[in-house]
């Protein structure tokens, strides 16, 4: 799966592990950081955090395009100039939300990996696994899953380029999976852009209705029934995969 986004001057945006939102430690600047745990150092570290959930509310609320720097400095309590001393740009800032996503989503996908490459590795019961993997992702990160879901379709362009770069990680993953199911005999020859277009296309469904609050019954079930689903409807001819 490709890596991380980084902005056009090739710099890498500066790493935030927000979880929906937090900021441990180690995100915070290094300039005159102070006494790790001290007064200062806690200072900064809740004024990113107070900007990044003032960021993602109000993405939520407005879109990501609807926002101005001033509009989070204001809901987050603090001086315009404050958000310069942590981000470039709001680009940045969302950059900052989605990289703990995305973390977790190339561990999610690289389990799955070890898990087929197990002689004992059953595509589907992997496949199981690495759903109910990208489900406590989603669980972790309600808020910036939410803003994925609602972004994703975007132009890919500004501060939405963070969220439409793990879209292009999702869809890559998709293809992969695609791919394994073929290698292993248990999909028929079908186009593997349609199918892994659709079997993300499903799961993105699932996952706004569970979100909007519908009544998918226990997630587990609602998990394999989506991957039996996927793989009833593309089956080929069972065989030992290749080796």
């Amino acid at each position: 799966m490709p890596s991380s986004t980084t902005k056009r001057s090739g710099r890498a945006p500066r790493t935030l592990a927000i979880g929906t939102p937090r900021v441990p430690r180690r995100a915070v600047p290094k300039q005159r950081p102070g006494q790790p745990g001290g007064r200062r150092d806690e200072a900064r570290r809740e004024r990113v955090q107070a900007l990044c959930a003032a960021a993602v509310r109000l993405f939520l609320e407005r879109g990501i395009d609807g926002v101005r720097v001033e509009d989070i400095t204001a809901a987050a309590g603090v001086a315009k100039g404050a958000f310069y001393y942590y981000f470039t740009d709001i680009e940045e800032l969302t950059a900052t939300l989605f990289t703990p996503v995305g973390d977790a989503t190339e561990v999610a996908f690289r389990r799955c990996r070890d898990g087929l490459a197990e002689p004992s590795g059953e595509l589907s019961s992997v496949y199981q696994r690495l759903a109910m993997d990208l489900g406590m992702v989603m669980v972790q990160h309600l808020d910036v899953v939410r803003l994925y879901l609602q972004e994703r379709r975007g132009p890919d362009r500004g501060a939405r380029r963070p969220v439409r770069a793990w879209a292009r990680r999702l869809e890559d993953g998709a293809r992969w999976l695609t791919e394994e199911a073929r290698r292993y005999r248990v999909m028929r020859d079908l186009p593997i852009a349609v199918v892994a277009h659709a079997v993300l296309g499903a799961a993105e469904q699932v996952m706004s209705a569970a979100l909007a609050g519908d009544n998918l019954g226990d997630p587990a079930s609602a998990v394999r029934h989506l991957i039996s689903l996927v793989l009833d409807g593309t089956r080929g001819t069972p065989g030992a995969p290749p080796r």
